[in-house]
């Protein structure tokens, strides 16, 4: 859906037009009561609630806070190190800010405009339900982060109502979310019937992220006690966001090309179901720089976004056993041999075929002082892949419209295969992830893709967070999931252990001698090129070949934490940062509002007290 920021100007030019004497407006944030039964100015703000709540762009997202890639930027080291103390009440403070509550305060205008309209019931209704799911979306984002918080319902009134409201439970806040949720969802239809209406919030969309709250909710960070009844009320709402998604004329189901889900036309893509177009016809404001970050130099980009060691390891073999299982068949030197097919499409490593557009060679190199990246490589010696348009030039990779996927198919099917496994419902967990590892290309030994029958709760459960890490890897999912599992200080089992202690890995590639050195033949062509360059440019390296492989290059395993007072440092996400303290500035504005405990002096609030 295209929606421009120029319609809302026209929107409020119609709305001051009846106005006698704006000043005399105690609130020049309220919206006169006559729009509301207008249906097209109603719809105009409401299309402006998509511009100012709709995720952007957001794949590599919080990759930094995880096991993905490996940043030296102070907001990411200070947190993953265990740097920010009790007294760091700052810390995180752009999602609790006045800037998040002025645009719950634009939704709930538009909540009770709409609620007290004399426009018919069909019209009120769809337009109440996507705001009530962008109210959930606003509050959901500060929550999953600090626990409870002031839910303000009403546009307030500074003349008149209490300004200052204490923060409500987090059980209060998570219910008046899926409150919000289960409006929308009997509001909104299953789809829009207008092609120009593709990409307005669903049903089945509000459904499947009702399912990933309440899959959060049981999770282990709000769920120490591990309430069997939530893990039921998440399995129910994933199981209606399915059921609402195979009612569309076209049902949801996953694309067939993994790595052109974020690439293909999302207007025919049945793997979407929350997501942001972007459109090249419509101005470098609706499009990204996705494939300029993450190219490497040779194809014009900023080879950002560099995937770790540790997410490599992570993605299964072709046969769909996990690399430590038995019988995997995998070897740590020629790591890239027969894997899963979504490493492929995810990772870039030394010697892989990687064809793009105007490119005439496509072997992709990342070893030391390569001419190919004009003496540049990747940090950890991998290249990000992931959502990648080979059909993009290198002129345009600054101005992509490759889609960004909030929350499509896979999500609600691994969604659903956690929650099932946590309630005994193994088969239809089993079932759910061998979905996803089938479209992945995972080879299918009998129907069991690599999983066997008998797994026990507890392997299929790190088995779905390891599906999930590669699954959505750059997708800004990991981070949040290794919060709500709290993966970060404790092991899920023998093939998922805590990040915490351990550190992420690269790899430098070296040539070896005499490879090394550079040719010093004046009445060569290609005199004072390196040796390595030649060797790669005219093919007599083969990346397959165990032996010719290690007559080129000499291999380095590299820790890439930062260096502390002479001491590398490892992963010390602290319990702390389970519940961020409230900012400062908000504190001292609003009294009522306590303290995250353990922040501070005077911390009272606990966001785990029911």
């Amino acid at each position: 859906m295209k929606i421009k920021r120029f319609s809302i100007l026209l929107f409020f030019t119609v709305f001051f037009m009846g106005c006698a004497d704006v000043l005399d407006k105690r609130d020049l944030n309220a919206v006169n009561d006559i729009v509301w039964d207008n249906a097209e100015q109603a719809m105009l703000y409401v299309n402006n609630l998509y511009v100012d709540n709709m995720p952007d762009m957001s794949l590599g997202e919080n990759s930094a806070f995880s096991d993905e890639i490996y940043s030296p930027a102070q907001d990411y080291v200070d947190i993953l190190y265990g740097l920010k103390s009790s007294n760091d009440i700052d810390a995180v403070k752009e999602f609790f800010h006045r800037e998040k509550y002025q645009l719950i305060r634009g939704i709930n205008f538009c909540v009770k405009g709409l609620k007290e309209s004399s426009l018919e019931d069909s019209i009120k209704g769809t337009a109440l339900g996507q705001a009530l799911f962008f109210r959930a979306w606003r509050y959901w984002e500060i929550v999953r982060l600090h626990g409870g918080v002031p839910m303000i319902l009403e546009p307030q009134d500074p003349y008149s109502d209490e300004m200052d409201v204490p923060r409500s439970s987090t059980a209060e806040s998570v219910a008046q979310i899926v409150k919000d949720l289960d409006d929308a969802i009997d509001m909104l239809p299953v789809e829009w019937p207008l092609a120009e209406d593709y990409g307005r919030i669903t049903s089945g969309a509000a459904a499947a992220f009702k399912g990933r709250i309440l899959l959060a909710w049981a999770s282990p960070l709000f769920n120490r006690n591990n309430d069997a009844d939530r893990w039921q009320q998440a399995y129910d709402a994933n199981k209606q966001a399915n059921e609402l998604l195979q009612q569309m004329s076209t049902p949801r189901a996953l694309h067939p090309d993994f790595s052109a889900i974020f690439t293909s036309n999302v207007l025919t893509n049945t793997e979407a179901i929350i997501f942001r177009r972007y459109d090249l016809g419509a101005g470098s404001t609706y499009t990204n720089e996705w494939e300029s970050n993450v190219r490497p130099r040779s194809m014009g980009g900023s080879f950002g976004f560099n995937p770790t060691w540790e997410l490599v390891k992570a993605f299964p073999m072709s046969n769909g056993k996990l690399i430590n299982e038995s019988g995997s068949g995998y070897d740590s030197t020629y790591f890239w041999q027969n894997r899963d097919p979504r490493f492929y499409a995810t990772i870039a490593y030394n010697g892989c075929e990687w064809e793009m557009v105007g490119r005439t060679n496509t072997t992709q190199w990342s070893y030391n002082r390569n001419r190919f990246e004009a003496n540049t490589r990747s940090s950890t010696s991998f290249y990000n892949r992931k959502a990648t348009n080979p059909s993009v030039t290198v002129e345009n990779i600054s101005q992509v419209n490759t889609t960004w996927h909030e929350l499509r198919y896979a999500e609600v099917l691994l969604n659903l295969a956690e929650c099932a496994n946590e309630i005994g419902n193994t088969q239809e967990a089993l079932t759910n992830v061998r979905a996803v590892r089938e479209r992945a290309g995972i080879e299918a030994n009998g129907g069991i893709f690599g999983i066997e029958n008998g797994v026990s709760k507890d392997k299929l459960r790190q088995i779905i967070m390891i599906e999930r890490q590669v699954e959505f890897a750059f997708e800004n999912k990991r981070y949040w999931d290794l919060r709500r599992r709290l993966v970060f200080r404790n092991d899920l089992g023998d093939f998922v252990k805590k990040l915490n202690g351990r550190k992420r890995h690269g790899f430098e590639l070296s040539p070896k001698s005499p490879w090394s050195g550079r040719i010093t033949d004046r009445n060569s062509e290609y005199y004072g090129y390196n040796r390595i360059d030649t060797a790669a440019y005219f093919g007599y390296i083969d990346v397959n070949d165990a032996e010719n492989y290690n007559s080129y290059f000499d291999i380095e395993y590299v820790e890439k934490e930062t260096t502390l007072n002479g001491e590398v440092q490892s992963f010390n996400y602290l319990e702390l940062y389970d519940f961020f303290a409230v900012p400062s500035n908000v504190i001292n504005k609003s009294p009522a509002v306590e303290q995250t405990i353990g922040w501070g002096t005077d911390g009272t609030f606990d966001p785990l007290e029911e």
